[in-house]
């Protein structure tokens, strides 16, 4: 029997009573745990006095490898961004990049609180057309590529929870990386112990039935570190099953093993990484805007029919090794990964196995004084792609007609060479440029007399150049400029995904390209304050725009748009105050829209000057974090402006404010053990707001909705 009760202030006329009484008795018991810890913190400064005050790092102590090089942060001449472990981890839950990519200038990160598409990371606006994965950025994990061949980059390997440090490029990188325009992401696992073993356990429980366990065993003997990590992650989701108002649809269970190991030989460094992970997800379909603004949370009956959802099961292996040959500094590495995937979405079931290698290397010129010397880096990217994709009709989530059966294989090449040289003993001057080569080719084993041999092939090519200048007014204070390109490829999903239904590639579909120009200015005022911002522009031609067809709902094709204009600024400011207080403001701001796009299906209609879909033109986070002995507390906000959802611009999401509380102790010594509990609320007004935007999808189902208000406590033990 249903009830129309309220649940945390909130009326909800899908959930029998019986469930509403025990979410309700668990969500009091979670709020009370929340309050003893608060308040037992008090009780713990007294004894521990140890303190952990956020701090600003000077300019010159931030190095990073980013930009395939190692320079200080203040002497590049490009937006970059570096997240250090405690933002990464500190409080957070390890459910979702959101939350430790939180509060970066200039990217944006849509959770659609759905595994089987993943989260849509945009940089500048280049991503946000991503249906699943990421498009249109280059991602690294621990000097490993995220992203393959023909630029789609997967994270379901990415254990977020053991996450130590994280680089981000904000904006076109084409001419370091190639393929993947938008800007580059380098993740990197926590440091390895610096004892012979450590072992650290955690454990989160929240709203929405996540439950995250977590083992992490690394250690260092002998100039040999190893790191072994252990995370198991399940959620039921909050979607409603249709048929059963007492249960759900939208959950996932997720393994994860990464391992590591680190040792010297021949003069360098060489480390050895692998990771495997298992994932089962349900996918429930988006809303639109009637059902969302309603708050009826119920999962897409078609959805549930087809048993939309995905299996994946996925294992990578890579190894880097870095050190002196003569008098260059030099890095090889060398990657291959397999992944088996079933994907049924409601009109198909895709049925993958995917196998990826390639590898890359760098030299570095070495001088006795690079600061006052010109240095130069050369190098070879090659990357391989091979796709055996199965096409299946959806019969109520069986397994019906076979419609495509066809080979895919993508090759990529880069060269590139980077200078960086002294202008003056203030400006400095870096200068890339690197020649891309992209082959796509389909080979159609399904050939009948009502299906004819549909195999082709595809060739793309670029040439990537970029230009930056860095002034250092003084040791605190740096203006910087650059004019870049970006590429960005069509993926093989996206070529293959013809509305015709026909088998190869799609002939009319092109890479994206584009220029893009930026100033900015970063620095510091004493020890206190740090803050950044800049002004850019970008010009992209043949923008890749996702659209749905009426016959094929729920199934995504692409086509290029004439060209497109991309403006913003960003700005960022964190400080410390007094008491401990930590501080950090955000502000983006992306204009985008179409300067010329008609749509061949459009019945005439004209899209220029229409606002670009699937970006939200505001954007505001802001932190505030007290600690004081070994105890901290925060809370997080932020504030997302309306994004259009068509091209047409007919429809917008409403904008929307989240505030998020934290809490918790930091390195607790009870003899050998350290404890750290912490605890949190999410959406702790219980707003209804879309998470994420489906852009152009049939019959007005834009809206991915985000979950109410969520409370989750967490435990990590070390020893």
């Amino acid at each position: 029997m249903e009830s129309n009760i309220k649940l945390c202030g909130v009326e909800n006329r899908l959930i029998p009573m019986t469930y509403n009484c025990v979410l309700s008795s668990k969500t009091w018991q979670t709020g009370i745990l929340i309050l003893a810890i608060t308040l037992f913190s008090g009780i713990i400064n007294v004894i521990f006095a140890q303190e952990y005050p956020d701090s600003v790092v000077p300019l010159d102590s931030v190095v990073v490898t980013i930009t395939r090089g190692t320079d200080a942060i203040g002497q590049i001449p490009f937006a970059v961004s570096v997240q250090g472990q405690r933002n990464l981890q500190l409080g957070n839950t390890g459910f979702s990049l959101e939350e430790a990519l939180q509060g970066i200038p200039g990217v944006q990160v849509q959770n659609r609180y759905n595994y089987t598409v993943g989260e849509r990371i945009s940089i500048r606006g280049l991503g946000a057309r991503a249906q699943f994965g990421v498009r249109g950025i280059k991602i690294f994990v621990d000097g490993i590529p995220a992203t393959l061949a023909d630029g789609q980059s997967t994270l379901d390997h990415l254990d977020i929870g053991s996450l130590g440090r994280a680089e981000i490029i904000r904006g076109p990188a084409s001419a370091i990386y190639g393929n993947g325009g938008g800007g580059v992401i380098s993740f990197e696992t926590v440091q390895p112990a610096d004892v012979p073993i450590q072992q650290e356990i955690k454990a989160i429980s929240g709203g929405n039935g996540l439950l995250r366990l977590q083992s992490t065993t690394s250690g260092t003997s002998n100039k040999t570190s190893y790191l072994i990590n252990i995370a198991n992650l399940s959620y039921d989701g909050f979607r409603i099953h249709p048929n059963n108002p007492s249960d759900f649809f939208g959950g996932a269970d997720r393994l994860n093993i990464n391992t590591q190991i680190r040792t010297e030989l021949a003069g360098g460094s060489l480390s050895v990484t692998a990771n495997m992970f298992d994932l089962d997800g349900e996918n429930p379909g988006q809303l639109n805007r009637s059902d969302l603004e309603a708050g009826l949370l119920s999962a897409r009956s078609f959805n549930v029919k087809q048993k939309s959802g995905k299996s994946v099961h996925q294992g990578q292996l890579g190894v880097a090794w870095s050190g002196s040959l003569g008098n260059l500094s030099t890095r090889i590495s060398g990657w291959g990964l397999f992944r088996n995937m079933d994907n049924p979405i409601p009109p198909r079931i895709i049925d993958l196995e995917r196998k990826a290698w390639g590898g890359r290397m760098a030299i570095t010129s070495q001088t006795s004084d690079q600061d006052s010397k010109m240095t130069w880096t050369a190098g070879i990217d090659v990357d391989f792609q091979r796709d055996n994709r199965l096409n299946f009709e959806n019969n109520g989530g069986a397994r019906g007609a076979l419609t495509l059966d066809q080979l895919e294989t993508v090759s990529a090449t880069g060269l590139f060479v980077q200078i960086r040289t002294p202008l003056s003993e203030r400006l400095w001057a870096l200068g890339s440029l690197r020649y891309d080569r992209f082959h796509f080719e389909a080979d159609d084993h399904l050939i009948t007399d009502e299906n004819p041999n549909e195999s082709g092939k595809r060739t793309m090519e670029a040439i990537s150049p970029t230009l930056g200048i860095d002034i250092r007014v003084n040791p605190n204070l740096n203006l910087y400029g650059n004019v870049a390109t970006l590429l960005d490829t069509p993926s093989t999903t996206e070529l293959v995904n013809r509305p015709g239904g026909d088998g190869g590639f799609n002939p009319n579909l092109e890479p994206q390209k584009g220029v893009s120009g930026e100033i900015g200015i970063r620095g510091q005022l004493k020890t206190f304050l740090g803050y950044e911002g800049n002004m850019f522009i970008t010009r992209r031609t043949n923008e890749l725009v996702p659209f749905e067809e009426e016959s094929q709902p729920g199934r995504t094709f692409f086509r290029n748009s004439g060209s497109s204009k991309y403006q913003g600024l960003e700005g960022s400011i964190h400080a410390i105050l007094p008491k401990n207080i930590y501080t950090k403001v955000t502000y983006t701001f992306v204009d985008a829209i179409f300067t010329d796009f008609v749509p061949g299906n459009s019945d005439g209609k004209v899209f220029n000057g229409n606002k670009i879909p699937g970006l939200t033109r505001h954007r505001l986070d802001g932190l505030l974090r007290m600690t004081k002995g070994s105890w901290f507390g925060e809370i997080r906000g932020d504030y997302v402006g309306g994004i259009a959802a068509n091209d047409s611009n007919s429809e917008f999401s409403s904008s929307y404010s989240l505030w998020e509380l934290r809490t918790g102790l930091n390195e607790l010594h009870l003899g050998r053990m350290v404890l750290s509990p912490f605890a949190g609320v999410t959406n702790l007004f219980n707003k209804i707001y879309a998470a994420a935007i489906t852009v152009n999808a049939f019959g007005g189902r834009f809206y991915d909705p985000g979950p109410r208000r969520s409370f989750f406590t967490g435990m990590r033990v070390t020893f």
